[in-house]
Parts: structure tokens; sequence; C-alpha cells
């Protein structure tokens, strides 16, 4: 009877073992994320992911993260350019109004908006859960600092955060080279900068107070000339001829240019003091509107153009 008991203490003892591991098994599964919205609980990271923001496409990439939807590829390519976008992503038309048939047909696990994109998530959410992650306001202290708040916030959707740490440290090095780079170039004395983004062929925009290129001129130790006021978006469009304020420092121009030839063939381009005293300078593309790693693509950019000029 003894030994009958002990068998089956055995058995009920190995069972709760069983139950007990099993349990904490599913509670490990199961996290805690945080977006715009505000919390939520997950049992697994999402596979299948459809995303509608360049800013948030940017993230997921930089985070391994290959989405099988997206908007406006072939602009992105041609605008954002990096980081590269994978070779299997499905366009799913406009970022303000993406394809809800095509996303439908995609059987997505999630679907990430951006940025002025919160209406979106009613519809979206009879397809698949919705998440909100909005990268931009006036609000924010600085976008810049909001980019990296967001990135850790998308990698613990996809339980990355360890990893986008060691992103955000590896772009802080490489920034301090960056910053290091420069001051030597210029003896610790670098000119004052405006940098500017064509808006059309009249027109630009100027990158002042919480925009990423500001942010990033600040983390290189670089003062802008002609500072706006504070936006959403950090900009402020104003007509070319606004420019002959500029009369000090250099006037940095980030391509691509739709309108090259009409712009600098302008009399209001060509009566710039920036334009006539030679202190005009292009910058390779990079997004003004991106996430983390967009201010590393500034940084980078903006780096090779002032390497070109001597005092």
């Amino acid at each position: 009877m003894s030994k009958v008991f002990t068998i089956s203490s055995r058995v009920l003892l190995t069972c709760v073992l069983l139950l007990t591991q099993s349990m904490q098994f599913l509670s490990a599964q199961a996290y805690q994320v945080t977006d715009s919205f505000g919390k939520h609980k997950l049992n697994k990271p999402p596979e299948r992911v459809v995303v509608t923001d360049w800013a948030i496409l940017e993230q997921l990439i930089e985070l391994g993260i290959e989405p099988i939807g997206a908007p406006e590829l072939s602009l992105y390519k041609y605008y954002v350019k990096q980081p590269a976008l994978p070779a299997k992503i499905d366009d799913i038309g406009l970022r303000r109004s993406p394809n809800l048939k095509r996303i439908k047909q995609l059987n997505p696990d999630v679907i990430i908006v951006g940025t002025d994109q919160k209406s979106l998530a009613r519809p979206f959410s009879h397809i698949a859960p919705v998440m909100y992650y909005n990268n931009f306001s006036d609000k924010y202290r600085t976008n810049g600092k909001k980019t990296r708040e967001r990135f850790l916030q998308i990698a613990e959707l996809f339980q990355r955060r360890e990893y986008a740490k060691q992103k955000l440290t590896n772009i802080d090095i490489e920034m301090a080279e960056i910053k290091e780079q420069i001051r030597k170039h210029f003896k610790g004395n670098p000119p004052t900068l405006t940098l500017i983004r064509f808006s059309s062929a009249s027109k630009c925009l100027i990158y002042g107070r919480n925009s990423i290129p500001l942010y990033t001129m600040q983390q290189l130790g670089l003062q802008p000339t002609m500072p706006s006021q504070r936006s959403k978006w950090g900009e402020k469009e104003v007509p070319i001829s606004h420019l002959t304020n500029h009369k000090n420092g250099y006037l940095i121009y980030i391509e691509p240019i739709q309108e090259q030839h009409h712009i600098f063939s302008s009399t209001a381009w060509q009566k710039l003091p920036a334009v006539r005293e030679g202190r005009v300078r292009a910058m390779s593309a990079s997004w003004s509107y991106g996430g983390a790693a967009s201010t590393l693509y500034t940084a980078r950019a903006l780096r090779n153009t002032l390497l070109t000029i001597s005092l």
C-alpha cells in the first residue's frame, strides 16, 4: 500500500511540475507593448506585417523586420533610399489612402500606422490588429529624441528591444565619430548652416526647431543660420526669395530635385547672396521625416558635403 501511494505521489508531483512549467512557458510568451494608443498584450510577435508609413517602414527594416506590404515604394526609393527595401514587398498604394483590398489580400498579422494616419485604424481593424506610432508633433520637445523612443517601442512589438538598444548605441558611436571629423576639418570652427529642401520651382522648406535635420546638426555641434519656428515636422515653407536673409554661412539643399533647371535658372535663385558668393552646396538624399536611423543617414550625407568646403 505504501509503495502504491509513493508511486501515485510521484506521478502527481510530476504532473504538477509539468503543469507549472507549461503555465510558466505560456506566461513567458505573453508580453506587453506600448504604442500611441496605449498598452497592449500579445502572445507572440507578429510575422506578417503591413506598414503604411515610411518612418515606420524605416524603423522595421533597421530592426531586421521585412514587412509584406508598404506604400509608394518607387517614391521611397527616390526620396528616402536608406535603408534599402527588402526584395519581397508589395506596394499597397498611397500613404494617405492605402488600398484596403490589397492589404486584406496580404492577410497580415498586424497593420502599423504612423503620423497623421490615426484615422486609418478603424477601417484597418476589420482586417487585422492595428498598432499606431506617432513620430512627429509640435508638442514633442524634439522629434529626434521621440524617434528613438518609438524605435524601442516598435522593437518591443517584435521582442527585439535589446537589439534596438545596441542599434542606438552604434548610431551614437558613429555620430560622435562624424562630429569629430567635422571638427577637425574646420579646426574647431565650422560654419553656420541652413538646410533646405525644394518643395516646388519657387518655394523651399527651411528646417528648423523640432526637425530631424536640425536635431542632427545639434548632435554634430553645428549651428543654424536661419532657424525656423517649432512645427509638427520642424519645417517652414518659404519663397526662394526669402533666402536673401541668409547672409552668412552655407546654404545646403537636400537632393533629389525634381525641377532643378527651373529653380537654378530663376532670377530669385540667382539673386541670393549665398549663390553669388559661392556658399551653396548640395547634399545627397536623406529623409527628413524618418526614424531613429535617419539622423545617422543625414549626418553621413551632411559630413560628406561639409568636407568639400575649404575655409
